[in-house]
């Protein structure tokens, strides 16, 4: 059952996943949106294509529903994550302080792509920025550094939009999550929030992959059509020659949008995590072989991946509540 579902993952969504990439980390998104977004149609929301994809992320959905109801958890990795809970914590928060840290000084950035550091309050932010990436590596007053992080990534996202918010909800998860598993164990904050950590961080991963499938793909396909321009990465016409880079953007848009719903929904929260993750891994790896560029941005996703893998889908389901006793659901 378990190879059915690999495979059938990865012959729905997971080929175009594979070259999928954070596209506004190595385009300039605003130029390219402001001459090109007028001129970019990808198809219409009538379109085979679209309707085909909608068939597709509903029907996969729906398949995921009913093997998260039927595959059992896995009891050796439910046991290890159990008894190494706070190794594991340990381990995804340092990846998420060497995200804070390498974008401050490969990247020169702070949190999102288009905020560079540049003039006296970059250079402030930036040094913030790095002091909370310490704080987490050093495991030093990690609920402040959560706290910061927060409020850090709230601001300088929310000066781009709401949209680049929350393209940025995986990142505000993580700090909320820290936040909260920091918190001391006899407070309001542990006793009522901690059994919805891991899911808070799942729905925020949800919620990125989506708004990215949106923003970077379905409504503004010339920002990804851009990027295949410069990286030839559509490798599916040398298998069918048809398959263009708009059905090539807009089949990987859909590819994250059936991700994203997953995670929100806490299907095989495991085994998405490891197709995801393997996908993400193939991407840095081509970056950096054939193009020299590393995607440091993707150790958030790994730092999110960690708990997932070990923790699963957390402790709660919000659905459940909406739908109890459902068939969708493990009895």
């Amino acid at each position: 059952m378990k190879k059915i579902m690999l495979f059938c993952s990865f012959l729905f969504f997971g080929v175009p996943v594979i070259a999928s990439a954070h596209v506004k980390w190595f385009i300039d998104a605003h130029e390219v949106t402001k001459n090109l977004h007028s001129q970019t149609p990808l198809y219409t929301w009538g379109s085979t294509e679209v309707l085909t994809w909608s068939i597709i992320v509903l029907c996969v959905v729906v398949f995921f529903g009913f093997l998260d109801a039927k595959v059992p958890t896995p009891t050796r990795l439910l046991k290890f994550g159990l008894a190494h809970e706070r190794q594991i914590r340990r381990v995804a928060q340092t990846l998420l302080g060497l995200f804070l840290i390498s974008v401050s000084f490969l990247w020169k950035i702070i949190i999102v792509p288009d905020f560079h550091i540049v003039g006296t309050m970059g250079l402030v932010l930036g040094a913030l920025q790095v002091l909370v990436g310490l704080m987490y590596t050093v495991n030093w007053k990690p609920q402040i550094a959560s706290a910061i992080l927060f409020f850090l990534t709230i601001g300088v996202t929310l000066s781009f939009g709401v949209g680049a918010l929350l393209e940025n909800a995986l990142l505000v998860s993580l700090a909320l999550y820290f936040f909260i598993i920091h918190a001391p164990k006899d407070s309001f904050i542990s006793t009522r929030l901690e059994k919805h950590s891991v899911e808070i961080v799942r729905i925020g991963t949800g919620i990125s992959l989506i708004v990215l499938a949106f923003t970077e793909k379905i409504l503004f396909p010339e920002l990804s059509l851009s990027f295949l321009d410069v990286h030839h990465w559509n490798f599916m016409q040398q298998l069918f020659p048809w398959f263009t880079n708009n059905l090539f953007v807009l089949s990987t848009g859909f590819a994250e949008m059936i991700f994203g719903i997953l995670f929100i929904m806490g299907y095989l929260t495991r085994t998405t995590t490891v197709l995801i993750a393997l996908f993400f891994a193939l991407s840095v790896v081509t970056m950096l072989v054939n193009f020299n560029m590393w995607e440091v941005e993707d150790l958030v996703v790994y730092a999110a991946a960690i708990l997932f893998i070990f923790f699963g889908h957390g402790k709660t389901k919000f659905f459940h509540f909406i739908w109890p006793n459902s068939k969708l659901q493990r009895s």
